[in-house]
């Protein structure tokens, strides 16, 4: 009873629920790719958080689809949905598995490493420091003075760590941005955001 009053009540929707199943798993295998070129265990701490998550969006998606089912056309249509859950599932519990290898101190070949990290695109852990031309920016504000594009995907703040952070986020001295994107993209932030605009 209580599991049925728990999806009943559930303010998300199929299309919200699947949604934020798509972006978190995406955003699952960005983390674990960062913590094992970085052999971040603190990352790899965080992907593996985020299971319980995604088993809570994957039931949401599943258990209104299945309500909504009322004739073969209807299963029939569901298909894909379930489908793109199942997915989005597998590429999240991929990213807990490769996490749990970083947690277990199992490392990369160097020259593996070195590969991966010269990927076109790649994620990238900076700190803020003193004097940064980002300190005290919103993210927003961050990427239009950049004049590069690029995704924070994580902050540490203090002991505390902010997953997928909003854009209205305020940079601060001394936090850790996981960020994402192209080579050249990242190499000019890390630039901007340990001295200044140079």
């Amino acid at each position: 009873m209580g599991s049925s009053r728990k999806y009943e009540n559930h303010p998300m929707n199929v299309k919200d629920a699947l949604k934020g199943l798509l972006d978190l798993s995406s955003l699952m295998l960005d983390l674990a790719y960062a913590s094992v070129i970085h052999d971040n265990s603190e990352l790899a701490k965080q992907v593996v958080d985020l299971e319980a998550s995604i088993n809570e969006l994957r039931d949401a998606v599943l258990v209104h689809m299945s309500v909504a089912v009322r004739s073969m056309s209807d299963a029939e249509r569901s298909l894909s949905v379930f489908r793109a859950a199942d997915i989005a599932s597998m590429m999240a519990y991929e990213a807990v598995e490769v996490a749990r290898m970083v947690l277990r101190g199992l490392r990369l070949h160097p020259k593996l490493r070195e590969g991966l990290m010269e990927a076109e695109e790649s994620v990238d852990i900076i700190k803020v420091h003193d004097g940064s031309v980002f300190e005290g920016l919103t993210i927003e504000e961050a990427l239009m003075i950049s004049g590069v594009g690029f995704n924070v995907i994580a902050i540490k703040s203090g002991d505390r760590w902010i997953i997928n952070p909003d854009e209205s986020h305020r940079i601060m001295r001394d936090e850790i941005l996981v960020v994402r994107g192209t080579r050249e993209a990242l190499e000019r932030l890390r630039t901007l955001v340990e001295g200044d605009l140079g």
